[in-house]
């Protein structure tokens, strides 16, 4: 091997190497959410007015999709629909979420923290103290 070419590869495996570290992009990021199929979708809670939805995955983490234009049926939704482009099993921006007769548009997916009425209910609960072994 050439001594030209052994530090473009020690780059090389490096910056591999720093991205496949495994870890989460950080909140607020642009993401697609993998694996849709197959139930990894754990539980969602729209936004009131219908501009976004908060969608949690199998793995209890949080992503908050908005839309391009209101989903008037989603704050009603018992249930939503995905779909994708060329069906494929990650969500995406582009991608359609149906609630109801509604087809919703999606124009952003960020990671995020729990929805607002999630993080409230966390900060009521008192602790539970453990419960005793007797």
């Amino acid at each position: 091997m050439s001594r030209n070419l052994l530090p473009q590869l020690a780059l090389a495996l490096l910056l591999g190497a720093c991205t496949t570290t495994g870890e989460a992009p950080p909140r607020g990021s642009e993401v697609s959410i993998p694996f849709l199929t197959g139930g990894q979708i754990r539980t969602f809670e729209p936004e009131r007015d219908g501009s976004g939805v908060f969608i949690q995955n199998s793995r209890r983490d949080w992503f908050h999709v908005r839309f391009f234009t209101r989903c008037n049926e989603l704050p009603f939704a018992v249930r939503i629909g995905f779909q994708t482009f060329g069906n494929s099993s990650t969500l995406s921006r582009g991608d359609t979420i149906i609630a109801g007769r509604d087809r919703c548009r999606i124009s952003s997916i960020t990671r995020s923290d729990p929805p607002p009425s999630r993080r409230r209910q966390q900060q009521e609960e008192p602790e539970q103290p453990p419960p005793s072994g007797t």
